[in-house]
């Protein structure tokens, strides 16, 4: 059994963390068996953040190296249809959304004050569960400063308001002109770009939580629908 050390499900979505997500989505398209803890114990965590698994008495982090070592112990490829291209196209499309999308998602949920507080909220609120409240201020004012740094650091946050939306929204045009008419992106079977797309456009177009990006997104009907799509196939028990 794989214990799967996630986020909890918020805002209708299988998990508030767009990384979380795409991992739980993964072991879902491959069938695989797992539970999930939402503790957050990061003292456990192997790369200090989570997502991470439990597997044969092994702790294994970080949502990618997950997904690569079934690929390579248990031969679990959802790839293995694609063409050496289709598979370049995939590796680079996935690479867009966890080093730009995700930045963009950020920054939303960070840095917009009004998004902030409610963000803050969400994550108070988690570590309630496993933190005496006295405890958990700090430890979320601390998370907002690195948050804040890491946005600066990666460059994204060098940028205003406007830049910000530009970069951002071609990144997710560009989704959508590649997607167009297809039910997933490579073709009528998902793939592991589908798991990554699903979770990082969800995390934009769910969360109660306002910007010009989002609306942008919102009105992409190809991607909204291919949410729905993947929510349908792989999450219809949410919330059940």
């Amino acid at each position: 059994m794989i214990t799967l050390y996630t986020a909890s499900p918020l805002w209708g979505l299988p998990s508030f963390s767009p990384a979380c997500m795409k991992l739980e989505t993964w072991l879902r398209m491959a069938k695989l068996t797992y539970k999930t803890d939402t503790s957050l114990n990061l003292a456990i965590a192997p790369k200090g953040k989570i997502p991470f698994i439990d597997y044969q008495g092994k702790l294994i982090g970080d949502s990618t190296i997950i997904i690569e070592m079934f690929k390579s112990e248990a031969g679990i490829d959802l790839d293995a249809g694609l063409t050496t291209v289709e598979r370049a196209i995939s590796l680079a499309f996935r690479r867009m959304i966890k080093e730009n999308i995700y930045w963009g998602e950020v920054y939303i949920r960070y840095q917009i004050p009004e998004n902030w507080q409610v963000y803050r909220e969400v994550l108070l609120n988690t570590l309630s569960a496993a933190a005496p409240a006295e405890e958990c201020e700090p430890i979320v004012e601390e998370v907002y400063k690195i948050a804040c740094n890491q946005l600066f650091n990666h460059g994204i946050g060098r940028h205003n308001d406007q830049e910000i939306y530009q970069i951002t929204t071609a990144d997710f045009q560009a989704l959508s002109d590649f997607i167009a008419d297809k039910p997933f992106f490579m073709g009528d079977q998902p793939t592991t770009l589908d798991a990554t797309a699903y979770a990082y456009i969800g995390n934009l177009i769910k969360p109660p939580l306002g910007h010009p990006i989002v609306d942008y997104v919102l009105q992409l009907e190809n991607l909204c629908q291919h949410y729905e799509r993947m929510n349908n196939q792989f999450f219809s028990d949410l919330g059940k």
